[in-house]
Parts: C-alpha cells; sequence; structure tokens
C-alpha cells in the first residue's frame, strides 16, 4: 500500500460513520512522522480537494506533542446541528458567541488551545447527543449508564443503535476501502 492509501485509510478507519453521513463528525490524531511522505498541509488539502464535493471537510484543530489533531465535518449537519436553540445556549455557557461555522470552529481551536485537556463540549462537534454530553460534564466522566463510542448518560437504547450503525459503517467502509474504492467512492453525498 502506497504512502497516500496508507494515510487515507487511517481517515476512513477513523471516520467511517462521517464519511457515510452518519455522524456530524470525528476528531482523530495523526502523529507527525506518519506524514512524513507528504506533508500534512498537502494531505489536508486533498482529502478536502476530493471530499470538498460531498459537503465532508478536514482542518486540523489542535497541535500537541508531535501530534495534530484532525476534524474531520459534515458541513451541512454541522450548520444544522447549531441552528438548535438548545445547542446554542449550552455553548453560550463556554463562550461561544457566534454561530456560523468558521467562528464555531475558531473558538473551539482557541478553547482547546487554552486547556489541558480537550474542553468537553467538543462531543457538541463530534454529534453525541446533548444529555450525554452534559451528563459526562456533570459527573466527570463517571456514573455513566452504557459506554460505546462516547459515554452514555441518557437514552441507552438509541445509542445502542447508533453504536451499531457506526460498527457497520467501520466495517463496511474499511472493506470497501481495501477492495479498492477510493475517498470519494466512500464519501456518501
Amino acid at each position: 500500500m502506497t504512502a497516500q492509501r496508507l494515510m487515507d485509510y487511517k481517515l476512513v478507519r477513523q471516520c467511517a460513520p462521517t464519511l457515510a453521513a452518519r455522524k456530524v463528525g470525528s476528531l482523530f490524531c495523526m502523529e507527525k512522522a506518519l506524514a512524513e511522505h507528504e506533508p500534512l498541509c498537502a494531505i489536508l488539502a486533498r482529502w478536502n480537494r476530493e471530499l470538498n464535493p460531498s459537503g465532508i471537510f478536514v482542518r486540523i484543530v489542535a497541535e500537541r506533542c508531535g501530534r495534530s489533531f484532525v476534524y474531520v465535518y459534515r458541513r451541512n449537519l454541522l450548520n444544522r446541528l447549531f441552528e438548535t436553540a438548545e445547542i446554542r445556549r449550552f455553548l453560550e455557557q463556554y463562550d461561544y458567541k457566534h454561530f456560523d461555522e468558521e467562528r464555531l470552529l475558531s473558538n473551539l481551536t482557541h478553547r482547546i488551545a487554552r486547556c489541558h485537556c480537550f474542553p468537553h463540549e467538543i462531543g457538541v462537534f463530534l454529534g453525541y447527543p446533548l444529555e450525554d454530553v452534559k451528563g459526562f460534564i456533570a459527573n466527570g466522566g463517571q456514573n455513566c449508564k452504557s459506554t460505546g463510542y462516547w459515554k452514555v448518560y441518557g437514552d441507552v437504547e438509541n445509542s445502542e443503535r447508533i453504536f451499531e450503525c457506526f460498527r457497520k459503517c467501520f466495517a463496511v467502509m474499511s472493506s470497501l476501502f481495501e477492495r479498492g474504492y477510493s475517498l470519494p467512492m466512500l464519501a456518501v453525498g
């Protein structure tokens, strides 16, 4: 497998539900050493070129200790999410004042840079249910009802259905990629 395919496979393995339009966004870490054959900025530019026509966007939201944290998101789902009054009220508690995409992501990036750990409202940007994001914050990550792709504090049954959907996305997308499908072919429009 070429270096480019390896990088693409990392994206597929980490972001399958986002590629499949089942999740608002995904966050994963890339070691800078992994991108030695192709500079990270070139990888991101190529991914954006290939994925933007399907409404998927890629950007770095943090850099720490030789690692870049890459946020992959569906613009339409993100914008729709932030039209919700309850989400806006929640984020206003964390100094989010403007709800256009660029300012939201800029504010998130700034908050990540200021925090020793990731700010917990990032769960909203990843499409986790607000009830679970609030529960995680209120309980300090303890006392959850269930754990899967996130810690569940609310509707366990619905979350388990979502987790199963995500597992299928990972399996199907990985299999298709291994059979030669390209990123644009995997990006559900």
